[in-house]
């Protein structure tokens, strides 16, 4: 579980690694100065909502959605890599789960132990077909990490089910102050 300082910072290392990943490094380097003048390094979901403001202002809103998913992507194998012990998708246990046991576990492990503690407020239930995490947020929908969450999840879930793809949608509720992040049960046929 991300408890401390340390913790954060290092979730803030992986959402900077998969930033270069995906913006290159003269991106890269612009968005860490302003960053470290920001003084939101391994401040969670108000980092991830600075990132995804500079994303909106250089880029534009559709375009720094689609950015801020294939960050969100990127940063799930740093994110397995750093918090690989807690999260325990490694484990023999784990992947010996049927497959969606396997994925309600994978969701619920990634939410309290990496999300929730980073200051992201997710409501979670399951439906027949899909799960819906509610991401409820004060922040502008523009500037909402529902769509970084998003990458994170499709990703993960690609990873602990052996490369299925399960199709995940985001749709914003300005009135609620929410966010709703849709994850179907099933994955796409091939």
């Amino acid at each position: 579980m991300i408890e401390n300082e340390e913790d954060k910072i290092l979730f803030s290392d992986a959402i900077k690694k998969a930033f270069q990943e995906v913006m290159g490094s003269e991106e890269s380097v612009r968005y860490g100065i302003l960053l470290n003048r920001s003084d939101l390094i391994g401040r969670g979901a108000e980092e991830i909502v600075f990132m995804k403001q500079f994303l909106t202002d250089n880029f534009g809103a559709e375009e720094a959605e689609g950015l801020a998913v294939c960050i969100g992507k990127n940063s799930y194998i740093f994110i397995k890599n750093q918090f690989g012990k807690t999260l325990k998708f490694r484990d023999a246990e784990f992947r010996f789960l049927p497959t969606q046991k396997r994925i309600k576990s994978a969701l619920e492990e990634l939410r309290s132990v990496v999300l929730n503690p980073l200051g992201l407020q997710l409501d979670c239930y399951e439906l027949n077909d899909k799960f819906v995490w509610n991401l409820h947020s004060e922040c502008m929908v523009e500037k909402s990490p529902a769509y970084f969450i998003s990458g994170i999840l499709q990703e993960m879930l690609t990873d602990i089910s052996g490369g299925r793809f399960f199709p995940i949608s985001v749709t914003p509720c300005e009135e609620a102050q929410k966010t709703e992040i849709v994850i179907a049960k099933k994955a796409l046929s091939h």
